[in-house]
């Protein structure tokens, strides 16, 4: 974990905006959708669209943000670096963002066995940049956190449905 990372989990700038979902899909299953970031847009609402397809260590990931209301005119671009994937089981970024705002974000996948497993969003940020502009940050990070567990949902639907997930 980076000394920025560290710093992050010992402060008290914000509560961790996270949750969980259950699901009746199997965890591998689950990863193969997750792990094609440029397939997040067909299920997760919040992304407008994202460069990469894979999650590795230590590139960027691309992407740009629906706004967290429909009728705000805007798309959100960011960047980040991908610090952590376990396959089949989790993958962190972190972004250093406008004067030091640095946040990091987990999406995890827990095999629940019998075919279940739980989806999970963990994200949260500090710094000077974070605290100016604390209400929009907050309200976007609860908007990612509920689409993406909506959208794993979705893909739950898909595999009852279909017996696989294919986007």
């Amino acid at each position: 974990m980076s000394a920025q990372a560290e710093r992050l989990v010992a402060s008290h700038e914000m509560e961790p905006v996270q949750g969980t979902v259950e699901l009746g899909v199997p965890a591998a299953a689950l990863w193969q959708a997750f792990s094609r970031p440029d397939w997040w847009p067909r299920w997760m609402r919040s992304f407008f669209w994202v460069h990469n397809r894979s999650l590795d260590v230590g590139k960027q990931l691309v992407w740009a943000f629906q706004p967290i209301k429909p009728w705000y005119l805007y798309k959100l671009p960011a960047i980040a670096k991908i610090v952590e994937v376990e396959p089949g089981r989790r993958a962190t970024w972190e972004v250093t963002a406008f004067p030091e705002m640095f946040a990091r974000h987990t999406y995890s996948i827990e095999d629940r066995g019998e075919g279940r497993s739980a989806f999970s969003s963990w994200e949260q940020a500090m710094g000077p940049g974070f605290r100016l502009t604390r209400a929009f940050w907050v309200a976007h990070f609860r908007f990612v956190r509920d689409t993406s567990l909506e959208g794993a949902q979705r893909l739950e639907e898909i595999y009852v449905r279909e017996g696989r997930i294919e986007l």
